[in-house]
């Protein structure tokens, strides 16, 4: 159980764990028979170096910026979906946003974010995944897609006095 967003409390990535996050993208795009294209790395780069999950449109507004030209959200969801495809990045279905995925974490996994700091960590849920199945077995139901996501807050956040909302 680790936290996979690219830095915490709003620390920069490093070009270090840029460069690890990048050779991690390039060989899951290569097992998915894809090229890690200058744009498809661009939109992961993003990604990588927010501490919260963006969205397209924030994704777009960034890249817009820095390539000092206009970047189409439609080609951002594009390359968001071939970012999903190749297990490089996950949804975050709550906030219509996205954030890296974490390659230690199969799929049955739960997102846990932070309303303190926005950040957002998976952890194994085997039994949570099982106990669904179960279920909707039981009740004569195939279920499509399953989404658990929880919010809270962290410990960084709870320890920093963020932990107060009531």
């Amino acid at each position: 159980m680790g936290r996979f967003s690219a830095s915490h409390h709003g620390n920069k990535l490093s070009s270090a764990a840029w460069e690890q996050q990048r050779a991690r993208a390039a060989a899951q795009f290569a097992a998915h028979g894809a090229c890690l294209t200058p744009f498809r790395e661009a939109v992961l780069q993003q990604i990588a170096c927010c501490p919260q999950p963006l969205g397209a449109y924030d994704i777009a507004a960034r890249l817009s910026g820095e390539l000092g030209k206009a970047v189409a959200p439609n080609s951002v969801y594009r390359v968001l979906d071939v970012l999903i495809a190749c297990d490089v990045v996950r949804r975050v279905e709550s906030k219509q946003a996205y954030c890296l995925a974490d390659p230690s974490v199969g799929p049955g996994s739960i997102l846990l974010m932070c309303e303190g700091c926005g950040s957002v960590e998976a952890v194994e849920a085997s039994g949570i995944e099982d106990a669904v199945n179960q279920q909707t077995e039981a009740a004569h139901f195939r279920a499509v897609r399953k989404v658990i996501e929880v919010t809270g807050i962290c410990q960084s956040c709870d320890e920093a006095g963020q932990g107060d909302t009531a």
